[in-house]
């Protein structure tokens, strides 16, 4: 199996002696490396206060984020990586929570982990914000895409105080433009505007893996680090339940079509593993039990500012993004044939809500178009094959769930959702 050893340290490190590693160098302060670009300084310090063990929990994050983006996936899927980091304290870590960490990677991205920490031999520098003067109940990860969008609205509609909201970004510009539209459309629509802090982090060099699976854990981090700094005691993660569930599609797919950023077994590890490091916020979905087009139309029916419509439209839900590769395509425009796209369309069909989404699929002809379509292939058939067999419920019985999974509620919400894909064209 190969192995790769990497090491995240802040840049003004000074153990130099690691010629064995692949070294990642994060800056002090938000700017770039050669090896990593962060919109976060070393310390976190513009957060304000941030416990060492959410500092901590970023650095790590963020540190199997680089790995898993900088090694190449063998032929054989699974990858050995190994991760040494410089942490404010490592004595929280010691016994279960790194264990509980790596296994939690080994969850979401199909890997072998191996972690590594010591001690940071820089000083804490004083914080640069006095954020965490202003205490908050919640915070809420927005994204820019419709799910994330949509629990926006629902949250601002239906709790007393509004949540913070925190976007992660990369080199995705569509993912940057959805989160500036939805920014800029919240400030018109709000008063007082919610606030909604974007965050970059992302490797200087190019990518060599492109599914991140590990994106979850580095945003769910990031949000506990400010909810932490703030005092809040939730991190609101919205996403739709069926595609949450990440059950296969097709036998040969093995639940690949997604990734399990929003399973329920993932909020059970984090919440576990956030417990295990004395710290008091729980991760919660407030869309688990809902397909995206039941959440849609409770957002609709909870009459949300005018406008909204349209910049749903403008958020990405595309699990490629691969529109550049084909001639006269876009890669800023959601496909509309991957997994993730026909559950959009399925959505705006089964809440009975106008679909204003440019979809390159409806904006290519002829070889274009017959060139997305068999590099949709496997996604297409996938979906057909479960919408003609319908979801397998030994699939069900036999995954791996929190211990007080409902097993008919999931296999009823797996329905719900399979039939809202029923009624997209897929060709």
């Amino acid at each position: 199996m190969p192995q790769t050893h990497f090491y995240l340290s802040g840049e003004d490190s000074t153990n130099d002696n690691l010629a064995a590693y692949q070294r990642l160098r994060w800056p002090t302060v938000a700017a770039e490396t050669d090896t990593v670009k962060s919109g976060l300084g070393w310390w976190l310090p513009s957060l304000g206060h941030v416990p060492d063990q959410a500092i901590d929990l970023t650095r790590i994050a963020g540190a199997a984020y680089l790995a898993d983006r900088l090694s190449g996936r063998p032929t054989a899927f699974t990858r050995r990586l190994q991760l040494t980091v410089e942490v404010a304290d490592p004595a929280p870590w010691e016994g279960q929570a790194a264990n509980q960490l790596a296994q939690l990677l080994t969850w979401l991205t199909g890997d072998t982990w191996e972690i590594e920490l010591v001690q940071d031999p820089t000083a804490r520098p004083a914080a640069t914000s006095d954020k965490s003067a202003d205490t908050v109940a919640s915070v809420a990860l927005l994204s820019g895409g419709l799910d994330s969008y949509l629990g926006a609205l629902h949250l601002l509609s239906t709790m007393d105080d509004a949540p913070l909201f925190v976007g992660h970004y990369d080199t995705a510009t569509a993912v940057r433009r959805a989160q500036n539209t939805i920014r800029s459309w919240l400030q018109e629509s709000y008063k007082p505007a919610p606030s909604y802090t974007q965050i970059e982090f992302t490797q200087a060099a190019g990518k060599k893996e492109s599914s991140s699976r590990s994106r979850s854990l580095l945003f769910m981090a990031l949000g506990v680090a400010i909810a932490s700094s703030r005092q809040a005691t939730t991190l609101l993660v919205p996403e739709n339940g069926f595609t949450s569930l990440n059950l296969p599609l097709h036998p040969n797919r093995a639940g690949a079509l997604s990734t399990r950023s929003t399973h329920p077994e993932t909020f059970y590890r984090v919440n576990e593993l956030l417990h295990t490091l004395g710290l008091s916020i729980s991760v919660t979905n407030p869309f688990a039990d809902y397909t995206k087009g039941e959440e849609m139309r409770l957002v609709a029916d909870g009459q949300p500012p005018t406008g909204w419509e349209r910049t749903a439209g403008l958020t990405v839900s595309c699990s490629k993004l691969d529109g550049a590769r084909i001639k006269g395509g876009n890669s800023t425009l959601n496909c509309g044939l991957c997994y993730a796209c026909v559950t959009r369309r399925g959505s705006y069909i089964a809440a009975e809500v106008d679909d204003t989404t440019i979809y390159l699929s409806d904006n290519l002809d002829g070889n274009a178009r017959d060139e997305l379509l068999e590099r949709r292939y496997s996604d297409r058939a996938a979906i057909s094959y479960a919408i003609a067999r319908g979801i397998d419920e030994y699939a069900i019985d036999a995954g791996t769930w929190p211990p007080d999974a409902d097993l008919d509620a999931i296999s009823d919400l797996a329905e719900r959702g399979l039939s809202e894909l029923r009624e997209v064209d897929l060709t």
